[in-house]
């Protein structure tokens, strides 16, 4: 079983001169020089504060399956370290402590929620500058090509399509950028317009990988969206499901409405004939990027579309089997 580890360094007064854990603030630390047990759990050993016996008495302690509270819940066991540190005259200056945790904790499982969401932060950064260039170059190439073939409808089209959704792309970029917090444009559509759009995206990959697409568009009412990220939100899943099925299999996108709690709710669902899930079931979508069901990828195209869903008060559940195959359902409030 893997154990999450965090340490931090006291001095003879018990108070932190070092830490080393998720957070731990940049920079200045406001939490040095504070007692640690005003940061941590105290830790005990009979009736004494293990640490304080630890930097008086200049020995080692080792507290295997301590149990105790945390701030957030219960620790179902943890091995602590403690080690004494001296100076250059052999005196104990204060104590090193080491604390190895079993899963179970709710603050370290958010904590890898934390990682996550900071590995996308500095790839979506590093992602968007270097997109910019090759996006200018697709653009280019684009305008080229249509000059070119200008005859062919067809070929307009798409070309169009391309053209306008570089364009976006290029401003979503811009934003991004440019601000700390990106507002979602808002706009009263036809949502089964806004699908017919993917469906154009993706029809051709379909085709080249010789699945069939099927649609059945349910008569729906107007609905408030940023079409663009909620766009990609349906592309993501459609992708997902390209990729999961092997040649002769079949795609089904659908629309409907039901009442839920006295609520029209606009559905959505994406079913596939693919790998489906790994467990099969039914679930809401709650894991964060690292844990994908699929064979490839770290999952981070669903957390996205489900953060897109969350933002649009909706929500998203995944249906598999393990015969193969998998639903994919959003289900949106009406305007």
């Amino acid at each position: 079983m893997v154990m999450r580890r965090y340490s931090f360094m006291v001095d003879d007064q018990l108070r932190l001169v070092a830490r080393d854990d998720l957070h731990r603030s940049v920079g200045n630390d406001p939490l040095l020089g504070i007692p640690y047990y005003e940061c941590y759990p105290r830790l005990w050993n009979g009736n004494v504060d293990a640490v304080r016996t630890v930097v008086d008495q200049g020995e080692p302690l080792v507290l295997n399956g301590y149990r105790h509270y945390c701030f957030y819940g219960e620790f179902s066991a943890a091995d602590i370290e403690i080690r004494p540190v001296f100076d250059g005259a052999s005196r104990c200056t204060g104590a090193m402590v080491q604390v190895s945790v079993l899963p179970g904790c709710t603050v370290y499982g958010e904590m890898d929620s934390a990682r996550a969401l900071i590995d996308i932060g500095k790839m979506s950064v590093t992602l968007a500058h270097g997109v910019r260039n090759p996006l200018n170059a697709i653009k280019g190439a684009v305008v080229y090509l249509k000059d070119k073939y200008c005859t062919d409808a067809t070929f307009a089209e798409f070309a169009d399509i391309i053209d306008e959704e570089i364009c976006k792309l290029d401003g979503f970029i811009t934003e991004f950028l440019g601000t700390s917090h990106l507002e979602p444009v808002r706009e009263e559509i036809q949502l089964n317009d806004l699908l017919e759009r993917v469906v154009k995206f993706v029809s051709l990959q379909a085709d080249a990988n010789h699945v069939r697409f099927d649609v059945e568009y349910g008569e729906l009412p107007l609905v408030m969206l940023d079409s663009f990220n909620f766009g990609h939100a349906i592309l993501n899943i459609v992708n997902n499901a390209l990729g999961a099925m092997e040649a002769g299999g079949s795609l089904t996108m659908r629309t409907s409405t039901l009442l839920e709690g006295g609520v029209e709710m606009i559905v959505v669902e994406v079913a596939d004939t693919g790998s489906g899930l790994r467990s099969g079931g039914k679930g809401m979508l709650g894991s964060f990027p690292g844990a994908g069901s699929r064979k490839q990828g770290k999952g981070y195209g669903l957390f996205i579309t489900r953060e897109i869903v969350r933002h649009h008060q909706g929500k998203i559940e995944i249906t598999g089997n393990h015969e193969g195959g998998t639903t994919v359902k959003i289900m949106l409030p009406a305007v």
